[in-house]
């Protein structure tokens, strides 16, 4: 016989209840302590299941139960199996326990999506058309083609669980299709180098916020910079990921981790040399900390050690983006129209449109078009597509999967996959040759020093 023992609410006499399982006649039992008649017995009940894994869920079920006193009440617990609701609570605990990054949102997804549909069924009982509406559901809703794939492979990841636990005997998220919806064709507008470098620049007037201007900042440098990192990664980011200075006089942050958080695919890139002072600079108003999120939450009750949860930067990022060119234009006003149309746009001008309107051709710059220019810079110098999936960190071959999962050679990211930071119209703390960074390693060019906790005091000057 095999016994698996939990503790219940104690019983009148003080002892904890508890229950056992037997594998009985080809199912397996569970011998639970009842109530009949005001006294306490043990009787055996049927768990209607061959797997071990399900019976120790079901008598779990018994078990986390406050008062499950009756047979009937008893019974009542054990016989209904398992439901999608309970086990998405279960293969979502699985992978946040395997540091899946992307958890939160296939959460998110699940709870808008699934949940209201399929969550209350037993998984016993779900079936193809189930599955085919909620595609239908969130197609009718105007989601995007995008979306409806993410809710498959969710579906699919869960039910895989639990096929591989013999709880079903096929995959009903297998071989539905997923409806047609109208795809918009539209590029995602991009900056160039230049208003790159503006955006670097600017500083917002307002002391309050110039911290998280500054983080979106050095955010976007990263994303454009390391390999494409997408906000997912950016929020996972550990200091103890990157190559760290062990003197005062030290740069560092020769290489560094991209998380890869969507494919659970880490990469040791080298940082490239026009990066390392911003990493740096960031690195210092932290703290110069060893371990920790590199951007963790500014806000909430968790704000400088907690994870960002459900943050957009990208209405944020306009914003600055807007304010940083209409500062530029004017304060750089007796260089004329001509140079500085030529350098950032001009409200209500076509670039300007592009970048931060709908257009018939483009949609708004976003904060994942730091990772999409990236990219494309890479297919426009000429990069094999092997090369290029490998430092944007995709995994859509399986060779390049295999590949990942055995390299530990350090990857470098061409110079002219970069943005050019040499510019002019980039005279702040990240404009100084990184031969001179060591002179003012202690403080970094164009600030004051760090004061408690997040405060900071900077004194960028345009010119």
């Amino acid at each position: 016989m095999t016994n698996d023992s939990n503790t219940q609410p104690k019983n009148k006499g003080g002892r904890p209840r508890k229950g056992s399982l037997e594998f009985r006649s080809g199912t397996w039992h569970a011998r639970l302590t009842v109530t009949v008649d005001g006294e306490s017995i043990r009787k055996w009940f049927d768990l209607e299941t061959d797997n071990k894994a399900v019976a120790r869920r079901k008598l779990a079920r018994v078990m986390a139960n406050q008062s499950p006193g009756s047979i009937a009440e008893v019974a009542a617990l054990v016989a209904p199996p398992e439901s999608y609701a309970e086990l998405a609570r279960r293969v979502s605990s699985r992978r946040r326990d395997e540091g899946i990054a992307d958890v939160d949102s296939e959460e998110g997804r699940e709870a808008g999506w699934i949940l209201d549909e399929i969550g209350h069924l037993p998984l016993n009982e779900i079936r193809k058309e189930h599955v085919a509406a909620i595609y239908e559901n969130a197609r009718s809703a105007g989601k995007s083609q995008s979306h409806i794939r993410h809710l498959r492979h969710i579906l699919r990841s869960r039910f895989a669980v639990a096929l591989e636990e013999e709880v079903i005997a096929s995959n009903p998220a297998e071989n539905v299709r997923i409806p047609k919806v109208k795809v918009d064709e539209r590029e995602r507008a991009v900056l160039n180098d230049t208003e790159l470098a503006v955006y670097l620049g600017w500083q917002h007037p307002n002391e309050r916020f110039q911290l998280a201007v500054l983080e979106r900042q050095t955010m976007s440098t990263l994303a454009r910079m390391f390999g494409g990192l997408r906000t997912g990664d950016l929020h996972v980011m550990k200091w103890s990921g990157f190559d760290l200075p062990t003197k005062p006089d030290e740069l560092g942050f020769a290489w560094g981790i991209a998380p890869r958080a969507k494919t659970a695919r880490p990469q040791r890139i080298a940082v490239p040399e026009s990066l390392r002072p911003i990493i740096h600079d960031w690195w210092q108003r932290q703290g110069r900390p060893t371990m920790g999120l590199v951007f963790p939450a500014l806000r909430g009750k968790n704000a400088g050690e907690g994870a960002k949860q459900g943050v957009s930067h990208a209405a944020a990022m306009r914003r600055d983006l807007q304010a940083a060119f209409k500062d530029y234009r004017a304060k750089h006003s007796r260089l004329g129209t001509e140079i500085l149309d030529a350098t950032v746009p001009a409200k209500d001008s076509v670039r300007w449109r592009e970048l931060f309107e709908e257009t018939a051709e483009t949609r708004p710059v976003d904060f994942h078009s730091w990772r999409r220019r990236f990219v494309q810079v890479l297919a426009d110098i000429g990069m094999s597509a092997q090369q290029a999936q490998k430092l944007a960190g995709h995994a859509d071959l399986s060779a390049h999967e295999r590949y990942l999962r055995t390299s530990t050679r350090t990857l470098e990211i061409p110079t002219a996959a970069l943005p050019d930071l040499s510019s002019e119209v980039l005279p702040h703390r990240w404009a100084k040759p990184i031969s001179q960074i060591g002179e003012n390693l202690a403080h970094p060019v164009g600030f004051e020093p760090t004061t408690l906790g997040f405060e900071v005091r900077c004194s960028i000057q345009l010119s």
